[in-house]
């Protein structure tokens, strides 16, 4: 496990810090991540939650499969 991020991937979860400025964004990015995730087989959420940090991002979604979007919806 481990090794070091792509730099494309820490550019990615900029751009999505870039355009998540409401509760609503923050929903919508949720319910797409979530959902795709769920269909990669294996996936170490935790280690998915580091890049968050890794990259220095500020993204408020924490990913695991019960995650609950509708929280973010209000």
């Amino acid at each position: 496990m481990g090794g070091i991020v792509a730099p494309g991937c820490c550019s990615g979860l900029k751009a999505l810090d870039d355009v998540i400025k409401t509760n609503e964004d923050v929903w919508t990015a949720c319910y797409c991540i979530k959902n795709r995730a769920a269909k990669i087989p294996g996936l170490y959420y935790d280690r998915i939650n580091e890049l968050l940090g890794i990259c220095g991002t500020a993204n408020p979604i924490k990913l695991s499969p019960s995650l609950d979007c509708s929280k973010y919806a209000s």
